[in-house]
């Protein structure tokens, strides 16, 4: 459920609705270089959207973050069953679980900046 309201804040709204006309103009004055006169430069599209792929991030990465906890409380909870009869392995299983669970995230990190980066 937490990913499909992820940015459900942004659905059905154009991205770029904060920008007035006068900051279009002024990004294509600022960006028109060598271009061909009457087309703008596609670095304009880049300077205007930039900054709304970067509120994309900050979203992701905190659910992430969020996904990563339930994940250990969880898996905390499933070793205190399993194991309740042999308590001294159970911090050693738990040390396991998190580094599994840690480098897991940070890759999912690294593919979520990656994706987001691409866009």
């Amino acid at each position: 459920m937490q990913f499909y309201k992820l940015y459900s804040e942004y659905e059905g709204r154009p991205a770029t609705e904060t920008y007035s006309d006068m900051a279009i103009e002024k990004a294509i004055v600022m960006h028109e270089g060598d271009s061909i006169p009457g087309f703008p430069s596609v670095d304009v599209l880049y300077y205007l959207l930039q900054p709304q792929l970067d509120k994309l991030r900050e979203p992701a990465m905190e659910l992430l973050q969020d996904i990563y906890m339930q994940l250990e409380t969880l898996a905390h909870n499933i070793i205190d069953k399993i194991f309740q009869r042999f308590p001294a392995l159970i911090p050693e299983l738990m040390d396991v679980v998190v580094g599994v669970l840690s480098e897991e995230r940070d890759h999912a990190r690294t593919i979520v900046e990656a994706i987001i980066d691409a866009e």
